[in-house]
């Protein structure tokens, strides 16, 4: 039994390609047993679900269910009558080719194949989606940490530093991690932990030999190699490693806890770094629109669902409007109660002042 973001949870795993792996790497949200609120199995021999109609070519329509495909995984949404989140059928979209798996994982800058990766993808298409359909659940796409009892989120875009700031706030100031690529808060202010691997780019990596050094621990003279060359060929942001929490950090939080504050980061066209306060409804366009970006292929099938559905005359079981709208409703809730700021981020500032000038204004934020 296991609790991903508050909701009590029964897994059943079929599949022993990756089923050590994912077992592994979601040991930290086992509690003991309760009644669980849905199932999430790899076995699709009980999901029985009619095709009602199939719009487009990629989409399947059923009164009852939510299919989503994409190129890593296959999903299945199941709903009750009273359109409750009941079961999630999952498939893991693998070569079966050792030769085909090895030379992706080659190409791969993680270095990992899709088995390998298992957790990952379970996390980032399984488990935050799962949360879509909780009304009172909202996600962010935000690095977070906790420190002097105050716990922070670093919202923005991919590729603006958030976990950089993560990794500083926990390494360097002993903060406590919370998540490092999507949190997920409830409309009472609280932060569930995310203990999705965080990824450590090669540049997370300059002047941090001690750091580097646990990256690569028990790691094989191909891994190391692999390493060299991506970074080499591609650049530092090409190359990158996955690391647990546990592993990478002394402290990691254990359980819920009240969001104090909420930085957006943003890199514009100025000659130093910057914050200032925004307006509640800023912050929820701007968080909003990252995550429809973030999940665009989920969002898809949710218009395709709802064409279906519409086009056979039945009510659809969710709408992205709605979806969007709850999501507005929970974070006016929760940032009406915290601090919410925008960082804005020279665009060429090294990465060394980077870190320097984020922190410094990171500290003084929560003293």
């Amino acid at each position: 039994m296991y609790s991903f973001f508050g909701i009590p949870t029964t897994l059943e795993l079929k599949k022993s390609d990756y089923k050590s792996i994912l077992q592994d790497e979601l040991s930290p949200y086992k509690i003991d047993k309760k009644e669980a609120t849905i199932l999430i199995t790899d076995d699709w021999l009980s999901f029985d679900s009619e095709i009602i109609s199939n719009n487009p070519s990629q989409h399947y329509y059923y009164k009852n269910s939510i299919h989503i495909k994409d190129k890593l995984t296959e999903l299945a949404f199941v709903f009750d009558a009273e359109n409750k989140l009941i079961t999630i059928f999952f498939k893991l979209n693998y070569a079966s080719s050792f030769t085909r798996r090895s030379i992706r994982k080659c190409l791969n800058m993680q270095f990992t194949n899709r088995i390998e990766n298992i957790g990952q993808i379970f996390h980032e298409n399984v488990l935050i989606p799962m949360t879509f359909f909780f009304e009172h659940l909202t996600p962010i796409h935000a690095s977070g940490y906790s420190l002097n009892a105050k716990t922070v989120l670093l919202g923005g875009t991919g590729g603006t530093g958030k976990t950089t700031l993560e990794m500083e706030m926990c390494l360097q100031q002993h903060a406590s991690f919370v998540t490092d690529d999507i949190a997920i808060v409830d409309n009472e202010g609280f932060v569930y932990p995310n203990y999705n691997n965080p990824k450590i780019y090669a540049y997370n990596l300059i002047g941090k030999p001690k750091l580097k050094k646990i990256i690569f621990k028990g790691k094989s003279i191909f891994n190391k190699l692999h390493w060299t060359l991506h970074k080499t060929v591609f650049g530092v942001s090409k190359a990158r490693r996955k690391i647990n929490p546990f592993v990478l950090y002394e402290n990691v939080i254990n359980d819920k806890e009240m969001l104090h504050t909420y930085h957006v980061l943003s890199k514009n066209n100025i000659a130093n770094i910057k914050k200032q306060k925004i307006e509640i409804k800023q912050a929820i366009q701007m968080s909003n629109s990252v995550i429809a970006t973030e999940y665009n292929y989920f969002f898809n099938h949710l218009k395709w669902h709802e064409f279906n559905a519409v086009a056979n005359a039945n009510m659809p079981i969710i709408s992205i409007k709605i979806l969007e709208k709850r999501w507005e409703i929970n974070l006016a809730k929760v940032l009406q109660n915290t601090e919410n700021t925008v960082v804005t981020i020279p665009f060429n500032i090294p990465h060394i002042d980077f870190k320097k000038q984020a922190i410094a204004l990171l500290l003084n934020t929560i003293s």
